[in-house]
């Protein structure tokens, strides 16, 4: 910052110099208030724009057009300014299903199908007017077109397409809304069940793919299975080499009989893109990996989505990082085959040194650090961040502690780990499964951040550290005992029985009973009983939990009615995702009149709300729209 100081004539610069430069000092205060004022100025031209203004003001400018009445979004899940930035188009086409599914598109931010019911009714035809694509009786030669269900006639129903009940009348439209997002993940590591049979999944449960029916993959596998340069929907690798697209077989590998319902053909490899399942005539020369699209309903619980704005604060003034990844370059000296030679470097650091440790591929890691030179030693002062994502490299090839890309890998790690120290350790966007152990010290804080623990097999434990704070977020768990240290849980879904000592719960799902000491909670749910010992200090506010719960104060909570939930097992699409036949108690009575739960911060209710808003102003006359969610179970 000296372009002020350059514009003054040599002779001034020359003195100054020889003064000790307080000139150039004061100019230097003047130019940084220059800047501000040049970015205000160029931030107000943006403004004028709806691509570039700031989103508070999409609704000032949406008010030039005559948009008014939709509730904007609390903390950027969705916007409103394709909306308002398309308004004119939509105005000039109001009244067609394109329209409909762009509106849909902008206000909710979910891929949006547009019915229109009154073609699919099942009636006798006029000859001058045949509507062959509205046969009375269904086409039973092809199960793939079958399959969709959306082209079979149906015979009508009376009941206001509005309340969710009725669909195919004279005069309804409707729009089907894809919660269910694709998250992309390359390198999975498969995991082995035998010789020859492996799942997707590297906990070894049954994944169903994204958007993959048997059928589906069958019909179209040249485009949906992938190969080196592109995974496409799902692709096999077994020690680097794709599995050929004409050895794949598709079919049900179901449990049967103490086994799985079908063998590979020889020379073949079978896959049920249903279960995530893979099998194999002969056993893999080689580890098996796969890249492949799971679904989810949002960013939780660690995937291949953008984690920065949860990174970023253990990033500042990051001065040691390594790397860990299955091919470390040999020029590198800080990337790691294994997490335990990471951690021997990190151990050796001295104490108030801000370190991270990049996972840098989505394989599994089944390592033990518990003993003496693997256990992760974080001393008074220092703070060490464990992520999944990137070490990027930059110009001229060289890598910089604190540049990390927390996204398109989830790590997995398998085995038991280990942290002792008096600093903090932090994990953001790792797949644990086995156990998680604070050993007795003085670590002051434990941070996870869309991480999953594996509910069937993961246990966070919390020995005796006085001062140590658990915080989770956007985290998926199953069993913790974090002792004696307060516990606080933001965005999270618990599968499972929860007992904490001092309990804070934010936007929270616990499926299962809760036991604490003290509790804060706000728009939470709790499924089983809750029991406070000191109900004289907390508040429990926008909550739904039973009604024979001992609890702090309420404040607007429900406990007469319970939640009905899309899933509650762990790894479904839907899992604790709130059904329509939820009571609206509990879908729209959390704080700021959003839904209760984990899902909270999704924001179901304004997105619905603002899009049924528009609904008046672009429907056909005489026609009557309802909106309907498609199914989040596996395809058929």
């Amino acid at each position: 910052m000296s372009e002020l100081y350059d514009l003054l004539p040599a002779l001034y610069r020359l003195r100054d110099r020889e003064r000790g430069e307080p000139l150039r000092a004061l100019l230097a205060v003047i130019e940084r208030e220059v800047r501000a004022v040049e970015a205000d100025i160029g931030r107000l031209y943006d403004d004028w724009f709806i691509e570039t203004c700031q989103e508070r003001l999409v609704p000032y400018l949406g008010d030039l057009l005559g948009v008014r009445g939709l509730l904007p979004p609390d903390d950027g899940t969705f916007s409103t300014r394709g909306y308002v930035a398309n308004t004119l188009g939509y105005r000039r086409r109001k009244g067609t299903a394109a329209v409909l599914e762009q509106l849909a598109r902008d206000l909710t931010g979910w891929p949006a199908e547009a019915v229109e019911y009154f073609e699919l009714l099942a009636a006798t035809q006029h000859v001058n007017h045949p509507r062959p694509h509205a046969r009375a009786t269904a086409d039973l030669r092809s199960a793939y077109a079958l399959e969709k269900q959306q082209n079979l006639a149906h015979t009508a129903e009376v009941r206001h397409i509005d309340s969710g009940r009725g669909r195919y009348g004279l005069a309804n439209v409707g729009l089907i809304l894809h919660r269910v997002q694709a998250y992309p993940l390359t390198g999975v590591s498969a995991r082995q069940v035998d010789a020859t049979r492996f799942t997707l999944d590297p906990l070894g449960g049954d994944l169903a793919l994204h958007g993959l029916s048997r059928l589906a993959l069958h019909h179209d596998l040249e485009s949906r299975y992938g190969d080196a340069a592109d995974p496409a929907d799902v692709v096999v690798i077994v020690g680097g080499s794709v599995v050929p697209r004409g050895s794949i077989v598709v079919c049900a590998l179901a449990d049967s009989a103490g086994g799985w319902a079908h063998q590979a053909p020889p020379g073949k490899v079978a896959l049920d893109p249903l279960l995530g399942r893979v099998a194999f005539a002969t056993p893999p020369a080689a580890p098996v990996t796969s890249s492949f699209r799971y679904g989810a309903t949002g960013d939780l619980g660690g995937g291949p989505y953008d984690k920065r704005p949860w990174l970023a604060p253990h990033l500042d003034g990051v001065t040691w990082q390594a790397g860990v990844t299955a091919a470390p370059p040999a020029d590198e000296p800080r990337i790691k085959a294994t997490l335990a030679d990471a951690v021997k470097d990190w151990n050796q650091q001295p104490p108030g040194t801000r370190g991270v440790i990049v996972l840098m591929d989505s394989r599994t890691l089944t390592e033990d650090l518990k003993n003496q030179a693997t256990r992760i030693r974080v001393p008074r002062g220092s703070t060490l961040v464990i992520v999944s994502g990137g070490w990027p490299v930059e110009e001229g090839g060289e890598r910089r502690p604190g540049r990390v890309a927390p996204r398109l890998v989830r790590a997995h790690l398998r085995g038991r780990i280990e942290g002792v120290g008096e600093g903090a350790l932090a994990f953001v966007g790792v797949l644990f499964e086995g156990s998680l152990v604070i050993k007795a010290g003085g670590i002051r804080m434990l941070h996870l951040a869309h991480c999953t623990l594996s509910p069937a097999s993961t246990v966070l434990t919390c020995e005796d550290n006085p001062g140590l704070a658990v915080r989770l977020e956007r985290t998926i768990a199953g069993r913790l005992d974090p002792g004696t240290a307060p516990l606080a849980l933001t965005e999270c879904l618990i599968h499972g029985d929860l007992t904490a000592r001092d309990l804070t719960v934010d936007s929270s799902t616990v499926l299962g009973a809760t036991t604490a000491r003290t509790l804060e909670a706000t728009s939470s749910i709790f499924t089983g009983k809750v029991t406070v010992e000191r109900r004289q200090v907390g508040c429990v506010r926008f909550s739904a939990l039973p009604a024979t719960s001992t609890s702090p104060r309420r404040f607007r909570c429900v406990d007469d009615r319970a939640p009905v939930f899309v899933s509650a097992a762990f790894g479904h699409p839907g899992s604790a995702v709130l059904a329509v036949a939820c009571p609206a108690a509990i879908a729209e009575g959390g704080e700021g009149e959003t839904e209760m739960g984990v899902w909270r911060f999704t924001q179901v209710p304004r997105r619905l709300r603002n899009l049924r808003l528009a609904f008046d102003e672009y429907l056909r006359f005489g026609l009557e729209a309802g909106i309907f969610f498609a199914p989040m179970g596996g395809a058929r």
